[in-house]
């Protein structure tokens, strides 16, 4: 079974972690346009996990394979994410919540709970777009599940 999907989605995770917690340490959390920058670090971790899978590939990778791996691996970052932002805002700093209510993506009164839902759901998108187009960018270096590798005379 190949793992690398996990390992890169942990790495992802952990490089999402430590922006949060420089935002954190340099006041900027509440501005909410510097959340853009989490897809950027998603973007590329999916490809450094791409381009290492295919450059390390014993046999060509195929097309929903790479696809499946970089859905893996964001699912399992987003899910990362999501667990520390629950362990941060239950036990360090509960009014987090109230700079979520305030960038008016969320709404008023919203609970943990919900925050994490809508997270996670953004995330999934996010892992869906970022994952169909580098495959759409990698698919020259990956071959159909059935096609022949010999050349026919």
């Amino acid at each position: 079974m190949n793992r690398k999907g996990y390992v890169f989605g942990l790495l992802i995770g952990a490089a999402l972690i430590v922006y949060f917690l420089l935002m954190k340490v340099l006041g900027l959390e509440s501005n909410f346009y510097l959340r853009i920058f989490n897809f950027v670090i998603l973007i590329a971790g999916v490809y450094f996990l791409l381009k290492n899978q295919i450059k390390d590939s014993k046999q060509s990778v195929t097309y929903f394979e790479g696809l499946g791996l970089g859905l893996k691996a964001t699912i399992t970052s987003v899910l990362v994410f999501v667990a520390f932002l629950a362990v941060y805002v239950n036990f360090f700093d509960p009014g987090f919540i109230k700079v979520l209510e305030n960038s008016e993506i969320w709404g008023s009164d919203i609970k943990l709970s919900q925050a994490a839902i809508g997270i996670f759901i953004e995330g999934m998108a996010s892992a869906i777009v970022i994952s169909f187009a580098w495959m759409q960018y990698f698919k020259k270096y990956t071959v159909a599940p059935n096609a022949s590798v010999e050349a026919k005379s």
